[in-house]
């Protein structure tokens, strides 16, 4: 095993760690020393593959939004119809790799953070930014012009709703769960904002 494939495993570890250690501690008592103790490394490891506990940080958000990214690309790349890739981008978030307690946790309290953080805040814009252009992409097929910007807001509120209640329930919610909610959401979201007008006429 190469010395770059070792040190992959080693920032790996260190960002799973952060994330139990938010999860366990929360992220405003959080130390250097409570994520090299959940990973079983020294604090000086940290400092050598990432600089230093704001550099871990954000790259433990990145991680996230990079897991989201890819479950999205993965489920658009299946989707067939425009139904399909508007279910593809919203079930993306609650992915089984993404959609777990400890993930919840960290996510929701990076997101709080992020307006005290000028990096943290950066890569929440570039999401946001980014679940929005897909959300409206895959709306406009089903929602007429002039309400997809009130449908794709509605949507992602609904979206971080369910993350927000999921980060607050006592052991996290199941990853069935928040899908059924969140395709309720979609559903709920198209009955108000879509039109039948922009359904294909039957033969």
């Amino acid at each position: 095993m190469g010395r770059a494939r070792i040190q992959d495993i080693r920032r790996q570890e260190l960002i799973e760690a952060t994330i139990q250690s938010i999860s366990k501690s929360g992220f405003a008592d959080l130390t250097v020393n409570h994520i090299s103790q959940e990973a079983g490394a020294s604090a000086g490891n940290i400092h050598y593959y990432f600089g230093g506990k704001n550099e871990l940080l954000e790259a433990t958000m990145r991680w996230l939004l990079t897991t989201l990214r890819k479950a999205g690309i993965a489920r658009l790349g299946a989707a067939r119809t425009p139904r399909e890739r508007l279910e593809a981008v919203v079930q993306a978030n609650f992915d089984p790799l993404l959609f777990t307690p400890e993930n919840v946790s960290a996510w929701i309290q990076f997101w709080a953070q992020a307006p005290y953080d000028s990096r943290l805040k950066r890569l929440q814009d570039i999401n946001t930014a980014r679940v929005r252009s897909n959300l409206l992409q895959a709306l406009r097929p089903q929602v007429p012009p002039e309400n997809l910007t009130a449908a794709s807001d509605l949507i992602q509120m609904l979206l971080d709703g369910i993350w927000l209640r999921a980060a607050q329930s006592a052991g996290g919610m199941p990853t069935e769960q928040g899908a059924r909610l969140a395709q309720e959401a979609l559903e709920g979201a198209l009955i108000i904002y879509g039109s039948k007008e922009l359904e294909t006429p039957s033969c």
